[in-house]
């Protein structure tokens, strides 16, 4: 993995749309594609859209697409990345990592269960590197990613 990847890299721009794929129970892996389905930003992908990443993984039933989805089953891992930059947030439902969007970006859009790929983006979670990861919890955007927008901002 790059070891040139730093959280401090990480920037928040609201006007750029976030890409964004997820990794459920029943469909391997499934990306957002228009416009409307995208993340404006990173804080709406973690801390204020209803379907952020922290309730899709943590809160089974409460993500109002899971709901009206139910044949994909639980979400297991998810991903935002930026098209304009080096780096994709991995999530699980306890865990955030940074890892080279390259290593999502092309992964193909699968409508069944498919343990392999599961196991080979769970395997890019546990690889990171310690300077990586950091918990997926209420504090994650404020802790982590907010120092990049207030660093934009600055400059």
């Amino acid at each position: 993995m790059l070891a040139e990847l730093s959280w401090a890299d990480v920037v928040d721009a609201p006007a750029e749309p976030l890409e964004f794929g997820a990794c459920h129970v029943h469909q391997a892996w499934r990306r957002h594609k228009t416009l409307q389905q995208k993340f404006p930003g990173l804080q709406a992908a973690f801390v204020t859209s209803q379907h952020r990443l922290p309730r899709l993984l943590q809160s089974v039933g409460s993500n109002s697409n899971a709901r009206n989805h139910a044949e994909r089953g639980q979400a297991i891992l998810a991903a935002v990345w930026s098209r304009n930059a080096p780096w994709a947030i991995l999530c699980d439902a306890t865990q955030a990592a940074l890892i080279p969007k390259d290593c999502i970006e092309t992964i193909a859009e699968t409508r069944v269960r498919d343990d392999d790929l599961v196991a080979v983006l769970r395997d890019l979670l546990e690889r990171c590197p310690l300077e990586r990861k950091t918990p997926l919890d209420e504090t994650f955007y404020e802790r982590i990613l907010a120092a990049g927008r207030r660093r934009e901002r600055a400059s």
